[in-house]
């Protein structure tokens, strides 16, 4: 998937499910984070609050998995990559970022960077209507005919 649809994408969506998949002793939490920014390498960046550990406890990089989805929507995104933390506004200047993601950084938070590795676009399956009389038939039947159905 090229960075621009990625980006497209997940702006529709807004909302993603973050997981760290670190067997690290300790790891970020999972969170449901707004993500902020797409930058020009294809790198997702959101902003979560800081952990109550000492931030240098945590590995710098960790595997980590972002689900976005979106009530209403006919499409949801998996992504697999690698995170890490960025607490240094200066990491984030680098990466050409808003001055307000930056911004957020100065409040206690501390940013995170998905390095995308793998993207998976998945179309929801278009939900089956049914027709009432046909389910009526079919209620009718079990009780008087099928002998292996229990109410």
């Amino acid at each position: 998937m090229s960075i621009s649809v990625l980006r497209e994408k997940i702006k529709e969506l807004e909302n993603a499910l973050f997981m760290s998949e670190s067997n690290a002793l300790v790891s970020l939490p999972t969170h449901i984070v707004h993500v902020s920014e797409v930058d020009d390498e294809g790198n997702i960046w959101f902003i979560i609050p800081k952990p109550t550990q000492v931030i240098e406890s945590f590995s710098k990089e960790m595997p980590a998995k972002l689900d976005f989805f979106k009530k209403g929507s006919s499409f949801f995104l998996k992504i697999s990559g690698v995170a890490s933390i960025v607490w240094t506004a200066r990491e984030m200047r680098d990466a050409n970022l808003s001055n307000e993601l930056i911004g957020s950084l100065k409040k206690g938070n501390v940013a995170v960077k998905v390095k995308v590795e793998l993207s998976e676009h998945i179309e929801k399956a278009p939900k089956q209507i049914s027709n009432p009389l046909l389910n009526v038939g079919t209620q009718v039947y079990n009780w008087l005919l099928n002998p292996l159905f229990s109410a």
